[in-house]
């Protein structure tokens, strides 16, 4: 039983030395977002969610991978036809600093992702839909996937609120090769390790 205790002990006490004391030696942070999205001009709106892995490189460089779950839905007002759309989105993300004072932080971002569309079409059964080439009859759906590779543009602020925890706000639109473009409001915690 002590012997037991003493492990827990020492891995305890492992752990809690891992994390830095100062605030501004914390290089590692991991942010956890939700948020609100639309895609293409606004037609499907829905929400997010990210989570994300930073590094500070110098004093006002990060840089960041994420992946984030992307969902929208939308219903023609006579509900015969039904779009939904949802992704998965693998990010790399380097964030500039021109901003920094002891408890807020001004934050703009650049970088590119890949990722990965499922669009859904359905009609009702007097309704008939094109997509692209393609003709979906009354009563019918039609789903297709695609994946491409984009770019990102960030901007937002990060307020401290103790040494380790943080509450970021944020607007990120990403546009990729296919066309397809999303913009999202998105509040997060960021947690310094």
């Amino acid at each position: 039983m002590k012997t037991k205790l003493l492990l827990i002990g020492l891995l305890v006490f492992n752990t809690g030395s891992a994390y830095s004391q100062n605030p501004e030696d914390q290089k590692n942070q991991i942010r956890l977002e939700a948020g609100y999205a639309f895609t293409g001009s606004g037609d499907l709106e829905g929400y997010c969610f990210y989570n994300e892995y930073s590094r500070s490189v110098g004093n006002r460089f990060k840089i960041a991978p994420s992946i984030g779950i992307l969902n929208f839905f939308r219903a023609a007002p006579d509900v015969q036809v039904l779009q939904a759309v949802n992704g998965i989105s693998l990010d790399l993300t380097g964030y500039f600093y021109p901003l920094k004072t002891g408890n807020f932080n001004i934050e703009t971002g650049l970088g590119f992702y890949v990722r990965n569309w499922h669009w859904i079409y359905a009609t009702g059964p007097d309704q008939t839909f094109g997509v692209g080439n393609r003709i979906i009859g009354p009563g019918s759906y039609f789903d297709e996937y695609n994946t491409a590779p984009g770019y990102i543009i960030s901007i937002g602020t990060v307020t401290r609120i103790s040494k380790r925890l943080g509450i970021s706000i944020r607007g990120v639109y990403q546009n990729d090769t296919n066309g397809d473009n999303s913009v999202t409001v998105r509040f997060g915690l960021r947690i310094g390790l």
